[in-house]
């Protein structure tokens, strides 16, 4: 495999020009140099096509990160480009309603399960944050119990170290349960009778939700859609302690399913959220839900100047029948698994799997990465990162699979991953550190979130 060191001088230039007029020189925190090996990695992309991108010093890459997530089709994807294309000839932003409004909103209510009305906005926090507004609305409650990452407006960040900024009560509201723990939910009801308003959570991030139905099923991957899951009693539960269910479906939706992971797993929220897939790329984001409460946008106020613009939603009525004609979620979910069993094979031939381990659907993995006290955790995945874009490959820990990765592609990162445990088990096996072979920055953190129960997560946006 031919290796090459990126040459980043372009990268670098502009990136010096940035910082004196951009805070942290980035518009996302998960774009920034804190998540790529600083002085190794490049800093800025030109152009994509496909699986492949393109930075500004003409180094091609095979790109798993696909706009941290929302490219489910491929970077300039034809039928969107054209859609997206003709709309802006007739006009983007109006003076009146548009059409469209009510088109994507129909596509909506007939694959999404909990829809049966939608409002749209263009990022997943605006979605996000009505709804947790609905909720409170709906139920005169203040509180809000939360499992995931759900965006940058106050009443989630203000749990975390970025909360600079945003009123001391906020953290007092949000209290956040863990994933597969019914009884770290349930402490959050205890503890606040009848003032919790909502529970808002990503139905499924990289773990499976656990079964219950020991006798039924050994396994918490059913193959029958199993009614006792982990999903089924926080539905349950909610419903119990008089709090609306939310899925946070910006990452999970059009990509483990169609109709998202509520469809996956048959359980149907009160409301959910979309964005990212929902128009590859282009910006969108949805609230859809139960009429019920949706009916109570009549009077809470979601109202901006770009709600309702027509690009996104142009290219999300494309988008939507794309994904389903062309059984996108079905490919993914090939194609990843064929990835995730090489690098784990990979990882095993190379007496690795201590070390190394690619878990989650297959649509979505992410290489666990564990230093075992002999390697700091964030220095391996920054020598594996290296070492990946010396052979190409654009990645920081997930592999976020689209329509346009083909088995080519795959085989070709499994072959860079087998090549990368090798060099990784000569400095394991020789107790050495990898801190050393680093050519440039480690990687860091974007947050630390503090939940309820006194412990850290260091969340990789």
């Amino acid at each position: 495999m031919k290796l090459n060191k990126p040459k980043i001088k372009n990268s670098n230039k502009l990136y010096k020009e940035a910082i004196k007029y951009i805070p942290s020189g980035t518009q996302s925190f998960s774009k920034g140099v804190t998540q790529f090996v600083n002085g190794f990695a490049p800093k800025y992309l030109d152009k994509g096509k496909g699986a492949y991108t393109w930075d500004v010093d003409n180094n091609k890459y095979l790109d798993y990160v696909m706009g941290c997530h929302p490219l489910v089709l491929g970077y300039a994807d034809k039928d969107i480009n054209r859609a997206v294309k003709d709309q802006l000839d007739k006009g983007s932003t109006f003076s009146l309603m548009n059409k469209l409004e009510l088109d994507v909103t129909k596509k909506l209510i007939e694959v999404v399960p909990s829809a049966e009305m939608a409002r749209f906005g263009k990022n997943g926090a605006d979605a996000t944050t009505i709804g947790v507004r609905v909720a409170r609305a709906v139920t005169k409650r203040d509180h809000i119990a939360y499992c995931g990452y759900h965006g940058w407006h106050d009443w989630y960040i203000a749990n975390t170290d970025l909360n600079d900024g945003i009123p001391k009560f906020n953290n007092k509201l949000a209290h956040s349960f863990n994933y597969n723990d019914l009884d770290s939910l349930e402490k959050i009801f205890k503890r606040l009778p009848n003032k919790v308003a909502i529970v808002i959570m990503e139905p499924v991030a990289v773990s499976e939700p656990k079964c219950f139905s020991s006798s039924i099923c050994k396994k918490t991957s059913c193959k029958i859609k199993c009614q006792n899951t982990f999903l089924h009693e926080v539905q349950k539960m909610a419903k119990h302690y008089g709090a609306l269910l939310m899925f946070d479906e910006i990452i999970s939706g059009f990509r483990f399913s169609l109709g998202g992971a509520q469809e996956l797993f048959g359980v149907t929220p009160d409301l959910t959220s979309f964005a990212k897939a929902i128009s590859n790329g282009i910006p969108l984001s949805a609230i859809v839900g139960k009429k019920d409460y949706m009916k109570v946008l009549d009077k809470t106020f979601f109202s901006f100047t770009y709600g309702g613009d027509c690009l996104g939603l142009a290219a999300a009525d494309v988008c939507i029948p794309k994904i389903k004609n062309k059984d996108v979620p079905g490919h993914l979910n090939k194609v990843g698994k064929i990835l995730k069993d090489g690098i784990n094979k990979s990882a095993c031939d190379h007496g690795l799997t201590d070390y190394f381990e690619c878990i989650g659907y297959p649509c979505r993995t992410i290489l666990a990465i564990k230093g075992n006290k002999k390697n700091n955790d964030l220095h391996l995945k920054s020598y594996i990162q290296q070492e990946l874009f010396r052979r190409g490959i654009l990645w920081t820990a997930y592999h976020a699979i689209s329509w346009s990765h083909k088995r080519k592609d795959i085989e070709y990162t499994i072959k860079a991953f087998d090549e990368v445990f090798e060099k990784a088990k000569k400095i394991i096996n020789n107790n050495k550190s990898v801190k050393y072979l680093i050519e440039g920055e480690s990687v860091k953190p974007v947050f630390r979130k503090v939940s309820d129960f006194n412990s850290y997560i260091i969340k990789n946006k």
